[in-house]
């Protein structure tokens, strides 16, 4: 028994880094193709297979979430609110990531790609703003259910509650960009500049908690 609770944590484990790693490649491509596309190198280009990125990058965090959270879960006998509540999010998420793909490789093709990247912005960063729930309800799981002291804890809500706090504040500049390109204002620039902030914000998470996981599985 104790042999296969190891080998599926040792399962979990990958799936969780493995997806968060992939998680961070994915915003670095998106922030270099953005900082390309910026000194006007193919911008057209470089913002769709940014858009593409980003999309990929939203699905594999929905995956990696999705396996903490059921860890989690398991553990403590979560109920029937908290998985509805994870549904509901990743759903959300995952369905953001999927429009963003789809968005992307219309733009390659040459459908409309300035209206569509602009929409793949708007879409981007209204899914960031939205599943910054689920990433916090997460990590304020695991802050509860740590043995650290309290002053400990309190400072890792607090933590918790400005990551939060800058990922909706990068999801809401880039949905305000896109809306903006949309009308026709600066559109590619514009539309690059919210590529470049929610690349360097998906990079971040998928950096800190590819760190965070190691040295929970390593403790």
């Amino acid at each position: 028994m104790e042999t296969a609770m190891g080998h599926e944590e040792k399962m979990m484990e990958r799936t969780i880094v493995g997806g968060s790693s992939t998680e961070a490649i994915t915003g670095a491509a998106a922030v270099v193709l953005s900082v390309l596309g910026l000194a006007h190198i193919a911008p057209h280009f470089m913002i769709a297979i940014s858009s593409i990125a980003l999309g990929a990058a939203l699905i594999l965090d929905g995956a990696a979430i999705s396996a903490e959270y059921s860890r989690i879960l398991s553990e403590s006998g979560g109920g029937r609110v908290s998985t509805i509540e994870l549904g509901g999010g990743l759903g959300t998420q995952i369905g953001g990531g999927v429009s963003a793909v789809v968005l992307g490789v219309l733009a390659l093709l040459g459908v409309a790609s300035t209206t569509l990247m602009a929409i793949a912005a708007i879409v981007l960063g209204a899914t960031m703003v939205l599943s910054s729930g689920v990433n916090s309800r997460l990590n304020a799981l695991k802050v509860e259910k740590s043995g650290d002291h309290e002053v400990a804890k309190r400072i890792a809500r607090e933590a918790v509650m400005a990551a939060t706090g800058t990922d909706i504040l990068v999801g809401l500049a880039a949905s305000v960009l896109g809306i903006l390109a949309l009308v026709g204002i600066a559109p590619q620039t514009l539309i690059l500049v919210a590529m470049l902030a929610l690349g360097a914000s998906v990079l971040l998470t998928g950096g800190a908690l590819v760190g965070k996981m190691l040295s929970i599985f390593s403790g």
